[in-house]
Parts: structure tokens; C-alpha cells; sequence
């Protein structure tokens, strides 16, 4: 017995026949193979940033040991130079004739020559403390 057609029978039977199943196989081809894609290339950054983390990691605590010695080795050649700028007053106030031909500004050098200003050691200083 054949069933009367009713009208949304007749609608999606059309609508199907407008449809190329060969075009739709294409089409989930092509979206599966870039979802595979897609998947490589989100395993791909993964491991790109979890290298790039570790690598930081290691990068991060070298340049805080580096900066350590850094301000380290300033504060040693700031002593060594102020030891160096007492002796030199010593030696200028036990024998005045034998630096009377040099001008006092060149052997008692003062602190205001420093080329790195004092509130930047104490910027690096505090940076290290926070770490």
C-alpha cells in the first residue's frame, strides 16, 4: 500500500536530492583531515611551550645567579676603591711634598663618579630579595 506523501515528506526528499553525497564525503574528508592537523599542531605548541617554560626556568635562575654576582663584584670594587682612595690620603697627608705636583683632584676621587647610581643597586638588590 503506498502512504500518502504528506508535504514535509515531499520537502525533505526534495531538499535531499538537491544534495551531492559525493560533495558532503568530500567535505567530512577534508574536515577530518584538518582536524588531524589541527591536532598535530596543538601537540606540536604543547610541547613547544612546555620546552619554552623549562627553558625559562633555567634562564631565570642563571640571571638572577648572574645578577648576584654582578652586584656582588660592585660591592667588592666599591670597597677595594674606597680602600684604595684612604690610602691615598694617608700617603698624601705623610708625605705632602710627594704628591704637591699632582692636583688634589685627581688622587682623592669622590663617590659622586660612580656610574651606576646607588638607587639601582638597591633596585637589582631588592628584585633578588623578591625572588
Amino acid at each position: 500500500m503506498d502512504l500518502p506523501d504528506s508535504a514535509s515528506r515531499v520537502f525533505c526528499g526534495r531538499i535531499l536530492s538537491m544534495v551531492n553525497t559525493d560533495d558532503v564525503n568530500a567535505i567530512i574528508l577534508a574536515q577530518k583531515n584538518m582536524l588531524d592537523r589541527f591536532e598535530k599542531t596543538n601537540e606540536m605548541l604543547l610541547n613547544f611551550n612546555n620546552l619554552s617554560s623549562a627553558r625559562l626556568q633555567q634562564m631565570s635562575e642563571r640571571f638572577l645567579h648572574h645578577t648576584r654576582t654582578l652586584v656582588e663584584m660592585k660591592r667588592d670594587l666599591d670597597s677595594i676603591f674606597r680602600r684604595i682612595r684612604t690610602l691615598k690620603g694617608k700617603l698624601a697627608r705623610q708625605h705632602p711634598e710627594a704628591f704637591s705636583h699632582i692636583p688634589e683632584a685627581s688622587f682623592l676621587e669622590e663617590e659622586d663618579e660612580d656610574p651606576i647610581p646607588p638607587s639601582t643597586t638597591t633596585t637589582i638588590a631588592t628584585s633578588e630579595q623578591s625572588t
